[in-house]
């Protein structure tokens, strides 16, 4: 609080803010900053595509921690990640590059110039973006070579695909859009067009396919899928408000209609993540359609909040959820086979929902699944990714400031100093997972990395600026 008050004083008299200054000279090193940077420099310096006949610029997505070079071969997988999700050609070296799963390292990057000062983190991230929007779209459809099967090959710079056909769909959400339309307007445009062309199966009733084909016609199936709907109608609310098209407001309504109508599916944490991105896409619409995103969001915030999440015997949050038989699954703490979303993930997505609805039974969930965590650690048998480090780093320190708490905030701490034991040992580059000794974006390095961003600021107090909200894994 002596450095924001600090601060205060200095702009409420005009005085310009030398942040550079100011973080480096007034306030003394973090276990946890050195780490950050570390990362961020090595990456920048060693891990940039300077492979190949073009030189893209782009941020590898594998590497060896080693000697931080491109891989030679094809270490075998983290538990819980599948071939089809690797950086590069199935059965290839790793030697991808896919801006979706560095998107935090991205954000990360953008952060960096306000903590630093200095425009080369920055400036790489804009030259990856602009490279892959302008260079990198297919011709045919305008969706771009990352997500969860596809990346571009840095060595014969051709697009790689994990699975049979080269198939796209989103990993995570893209949070970029903002700087995406002001490097490259016309083919984000294109992009967010491509969706409602290749991703929605049927325009009238707005049934969805997760997976399109990348290059051309797709006839592959609808599926129902939360998420993906999610995600698409986030990226459509960015692009209605930078190109004022309408197009965009018809596909929000039409997919949005499909998902009112319908009965609840039973994969509860995929209808909390679509909540989310229809709360973030209400913002970007006008009405009457940003009142029935809002409306449908806190219509499974109430759902989601009445389920039996049990996190003080099964440390877990309802996982599926079907009434008509009487089957409940729930989260699992720290086992990444278990499926995508760990008893944390789900904490972090209502720390999101908390945030922007203050809902008080969100908040009880976030102290109560932050408790979960307050004493646990992997066991021996679990092959424990660091995102899932991240995502428990996040929670707790998004308890502390709920309760204020000061559990909460020793346990961020201890978290944070096992993680830099645990995942980097002597290297710049986390490794993939406790049992893996190579660097792979897949299991959410950049994930683990800004949540010690955030722990460094709330370890020196720093409120001047703030990390990127650590919320996007989902």
């Amino acid at each position: 609080m002596v450095l924001a008050l600090w601060a205060f004083a200095h702009a409420s008299q005009g005085a310009d803010l030398d942040l550079h200054k100011l973080f480096h000279e007034s306030i003394p090193d973090s276990p946890f900053i050195g780490v950050v940077y570390g990362y961020a420099d090595a990456m920048l310096e060693h891990g940039r595509d300077t492979y190949g006949p073009e030189k893209t610029g782009m941020l590898l997505s594998a590497l060896d921690r080693k000697t931080l070079s491109p891989l030679e071969t094809r270490p075998p997988a983290p538990a819980g990640v599948s071939c089809a999700s690797r950086p590069g050609g199935a059965g290839k070296p790793l030697v991808g590059a896919n801006a979706q799963m560095d998107q935090n390292l991205l954000r990360l990057l953008y952060f960096l110039k306000g903590l630093s000062g200095e425009d080369r983190y920055p400036q790489a991230a804009d030259a990856e973006l602009k490279w892959l929007l302008t260079s990198a779209p297919s011709a045919e459809s305008g969706l771009l070579p990352w997500g969860e099967h596809l990346s571009w090959d840095v060595m014969t710079d051709t697009v790689a695909c994990g699975a049979e056909e080269s198939l796209h769909e989103f990993s995570r959400p893209w949070m970029l859009w903002d700087r995406c339309f002001e490097l490259a307007p016309q083919q984000s445009k294109r992009f967010a067009l491509g969706l409602w062309n290749q991703h929605v199966v049927d325009q009238e009733t707005g049934a969805i396919r997760p997976c399109a084909v990348f290059d051309g016609d797709s006839s592959r199936a609808a599926t129902d899928c939360p998420r993906q709907a999610g995600f698409f109608i986030r990226t459509w609310a960015e692009a209605f408000a930078y190109t004022g098209d309408e197009t965009f407001l018809t596909a929000i309504d039409v997919v949005l209609t499909g998902y009112e109508e319908k009965k609840r599916s039973p994969n509860v944490c995929e209808t909390l993540s679509l909540a989310i991105d229809c709360d973030g896409a209400a913002r970007k619409v006008p009405e009457p359609l940003k009142t029935r995103l809002t409306t449908f969001a806190a219509r499974e915030d109430a759902k989601f909040c009445a389920l039996p999440h049990d996190l003080n015997e099964k440390n877990g949050f309802v996982k599926s959820h079907d009434a008509t038989v009487s089957q409940i699954s729930y989260t699992s703490l720290w086992d990444p086979t278990l499926g995508r979303q760990t008893t944390t993930a789900v904490g972090v997505m209502c720390r999101s929902r908390y945030e922007n609805t203050g809902r008080i039974g969100y908040r009880k969930l976030i102290v109560a699944a932050a408790d979960a965590y307050l004493d646990s650690l992997p066991g021996d048998d679990i092959d424990a990714w660091p995102l899932s480090f991240g995502q428990a780093i996040t929670l707790e320190l998004a308890a502390w400031r709920i309760t204020a708490r000061k559990k909460y905030y020793a346990r961020a701490f201890e978290l944070g100093e096992i993680s830099i034991e645990k995942f980097f040992g002597d290297s710049p580059l986390p490794r993939a997972s406790l049992k893996t000794d190579h660097y792979e974006s897949t299991t959410g390095a950049d994930t683990l990395v800004l949540a010690l961003a955030e722990l460094h600021l709330s370890t020196r107090t720093i409120t001047v600026v703030r990390t990127p909200a650590n919320t996007i894994d989902r």
